[in-house]
């Protein structure tokens, strides 16, 4: 359910619907062929839109044409109608199929574009006011890192935590929350400088040019006046914009790097200041056979670094047996919990259950509290015969993970240099282990083998999301396309095409995650955060970057890059030019789904629900945390780099996109940095590994976007030489995406700065230790 709420935006859809009643009259006249969609507004004359045509078609023949093919718009020219394919640029064919996932360009999307952006920013301006009115009614839920003086105390006012959260600095959140969090922050300042520098150019210099000397190639298609739309082909512009490719490139590969450069000290710092905990801790994996136990595995690390001193070895259980009573232990005591609850609230007669099916009924309180104290006993008699078995090679617990504690950081970071321990490579792994209370323990009790096989079939499994999930989306958005809503079509024009592919790719981080925590060892929750991250990005890239390029054959689509690579210029320069509209409409309706998250509503719900039962503090319990698989790191890492990828990608060929996007990240700004600051717990902390990831993903970014332009200019240009420009700058973009992934040594911190370090430095603090759980007395 929160995925369906999050993904569309149901509550602002109604309301606009609702308004636009009012507002339909002044759309009467909007044209009958707009984003894809073939219906027309009710009062609508439409016989003036379907003119007979010069090839004598009928008007019923043309209707049948229309319906067929419903990515064709009609413009008016010089006293003669045409009818153009959007998607076929002057005879052109494309090596996919016609794309359907996405609308293309068509006339009367300004009026349908408008009727977003008036709806999107009402939306927003209603869901900020109503969050800011929640968060007064509700601190616990929307303030809670306050009254744990996590976070500083916000003004008691409507709007008085927008100042509050943008005077807090990037340092500041990395020192109070996560430096993940912080680096989200700054990926916002990032994208809005970037933005700022091509976008204003690209607005009041290039986007006017395009307007008054393209040579109206655009005809009545109003939204496509600033942009490439209506530069007609062999123009002479086409050698001023082979220079604003360059201009971009430089700019974004710039910014990428000096933005990574001024990371650097505050990773330093946040390795410098890790919990002394994990700083001195390594993780082992593959331990051979004959050092799986404690003690074995400890002797044979004190021959290894004599001078070394190792203060704890723990050996990864198999503890399922276990976790199975104290999951049935749990169970019945939180019945009890919840009977005794709601027995306190309604009063009357005690709550009655059957010992068996066929059993006499006695006291369920009583009944579940005996079981209670059954199961304890079998937890642990079942924790201390684990431990015993443990202690032989052939007890049959030990898994081949470890973790090994030293008494000093520099014998644990010397530790994680050492290489070639044994003649079998592929033995003793060593890693810098996770945060304690992050760590999934049964991913690290896996059989080698069968860890090696789940592996292959997890990748398969994504191969199978990959070809399967494209008709999903397809059949969505679709379907949204064909709805017909009289006199709110021109609202509905604007809204349904991107809604559809809102929805499903709300779905896809879930899908992903359950593929990564079935097949993949990951060790930790948050790398299983930075693992959806990469894929989201990836699949994002094909289904909505690359969406009309891909049509509705994604095996046809991949097997034409695989059997004729540079093929890619031609398959995006002939369909992503004219689906512009739809990416403007996507922006704006990210500013809803960004104000829509402030305010919690599912937290909110389930802590009001919640609270019925319990007290204060247990329902806020229950209700944390929001959902991961959407609001988590990963996902959000990744949508947050895609809209940023569609403003670098389709922000030469239509300058306004540069604005949306940037208004897009201002709004994450300050939703989030709220959010992150004041309201959501925190969170496992990478240090920085997602704001890396990011950067790598817009220097893709920079690749794609130099791809489509040569492709266009190629096409377009009256010669060779605007195309082979452009093409030096996918070569300079290239080499930017080579250059970063070597230029910097951010994971560890340098030996010398270990061995120099007299700590006089605060440590972070971090609850837990390398034990699991289960294994832990009075758990």
């Amino acid at each position: 359910c929160e995925l369906i709420s999050m993904s569309v935006p149901w509550v602002p859809l109604v309301a606009a619907l609702v308004s636009a009643k009012i507002l339909s009259p002044a759309f009467a006249a909007t044209a009958c062929i707009s984003s894809g969609a073939g219906a027309a507004p009710v009062g609508a004359n439409c016989s003036t839109q379907l003119l007979p045509s010069s090839d004598g078609l009928l008007a019923d023949d043309e209707q049948h044409l229309l319906l067929l093919q419903q990515d064709l718009r009609i413009t008016r020219r010089g006293g003669r109608d045409l009818l153009v394919a959007a998607a076929i640029n002057e005879g052109v064919k494309t090596t996919t199929a016609p794309p359907t996932g996405a609308t293309m360009n068509a006339v009367g999307d300004m009026e349908a574009f408008i009727s977003a952006v008036i709806t999107n920013v009402a939306s927003v301006a209603v869901f900020l006011g109503i969050f800011s009115w929640l968060r007064l009614r509700y601190p616990v839920v929307y303030g809670e890192n306050s009254l744990k003086d996590i976070s500083p105390s916000v003004p008691e006012t409507i709007s008085g935590w927008v100042r509050t959260t943008i005077d807090m600095s990037v340092d500041e959140v990395a020192d109070r929350i996560t430096l993940d969090h912080a680096m989200m922050l700054e990926f916002t300042h990032l994208c809005m400088k970037i933005l700022a520098i091509i976008g204003v150019p690209m607005l009041l210099i290039i986007g006017p040019i395009n307007c008054f000397f393209g040579g109206n190639a655009a005809g009545e298609d109003h939204l496509s006046y600033l942009s490439f739309g209506n530069v007609e082909k062999h123009s002479s512009l086409y050698w001023m914009h082979c220079v604003v490719i360059w201009c971009v490139v430089v700019v974004v590969k710039h910014s990428v790097f000096s933005s990574m450069r001024r990371f650097l000290p505050r990773r330093t710092k946040w390795l410098r200041n890790m919990p002394q905990i994990r700083a001195n801790t390594v993780l082992v994996e593959s331990v051979p056979e004959e050092y799986q136990t404690e003690a074995t595995l400890k002797k044979f690390w004190e021959m290894l670094m004599p001078n070394a001193t190792i203060k704890d070895v723990y050996l990864a259980k198999d503890t399922s047996g276990l976790q199975a009573l104290m999951h049935e232990r749990d169970a019945a005591k939180q019945k009890v919990h919840k009977m005794e609850a709601k027995l306190a609230r309604d009063g009357g007669d005690r709550p009655m259950v059957r010992e068996s099916f066929m059993g006499v009924q006695v006291d369920a309180i009583e009944y579940y509290s005996r079981r209670v104290e059954e199961l304890e006993k079998q937890v642990v008699e079942e924790r201390s015969r684990i431990q015993e078995a443990s202690k032989n090679l052939d007890g049959g617990v030990n898994s081949s993970s470890a973790f090994v504690t030293f008494g000093k950081r520099s014998d644990a970071e010397l530790c994680l240099r050492i290489d070639n321990i044994c003649n079998d490579p592929d033995s003793w792994e060593l890693y810098t282990p996770p945060e304690p209370s992050d760590i999934l323990w049964n991913d690290l009790t896996q059989d080698d083998t069968m860890q090696e096989i789940r592996t292959f079939l997890g990748y398969l499994a994504v191969v199978g999301l990959y070809f399967a999930y494209m008709p999903c989306v397809i059949s969505m958005t679709n379907l949204a396309k064909i709805i017909n809503m009289g006199a709110l079509q021109p609202l509905w024009q604007g809204l349904a095409p991107t809604i559809g592919l809102q929805f499903m790719v709300a779905f896809l981080p879930t899908f992903l995650l359950i593929i990564f925590r079935n097949f993949f060892t990951l060790r930790a929750d948050a790398w299983a955060q930075h693992k959806l991250q990469v894929w989201y990005y990836w699949f994002q890239i094909v289904f909505v970057i690359l969406a009309t390029a891909v049509g509705q054959n994604v095996r046809e689509f991949t097997k034409t890059l695989f059997e004729k690579p540079f093929s890619i210029f031609s398959v995006m320069a002939d369909t992503m030019p004219y689906a512009t509209h739809f990416y403007m409409n996507f922006l704006v309706l990210q500013w809803t789904t960004h104000a829509m998250g402030s305010m919690r509503y599912v937290p909110l719900g389930k802590f009001i629900s919640f609270k019925r039962l319990f007290a204060e503090k247990e329902a806020k319990e229950m209700a944390e945390p929001e959902d991961q698989d959407y609001y988590g790191m990963g996902g959000r890492s990744a949508r947050w780099t895609i809209a940023m990828t569609v403003g670098i990608v389709y922000g030469t060929l239509s300058p306004p996109i540069n604005l949306l996007c940037f208004i897009n990240f201002a709004i994450c700004r300050t939703v989030y940095g709220y959010l992150f600051i004041f309201a959501e717990r925190k969170k496992a902390d990478l240090g920085g590994v997602f704001w890396v990831k990011q950067l790598e993903h817009l220097l893709i970014a920079l690749v794609i976007y130099a791809i489509l332009m040569t492709g266009v200019l190629l096409q377009r240009s009256d010669s060779w030489w605007p195309g082979t420009i452009a093409a030096g700058a996918l070569v300079y973009s290239i080499a930017a995406v080579n250059q970063f992934s070597g230029a910097y040594a951010w994971e560890n911190i340098p030996y010398e700065d270990i061995m120099q370090d007299k700590g006089q430095h605060e440590y972070r603090e971090e609850p837990g230790v390398y034990v699991q759980p289960e294994m832990q007395p009075g758990t």
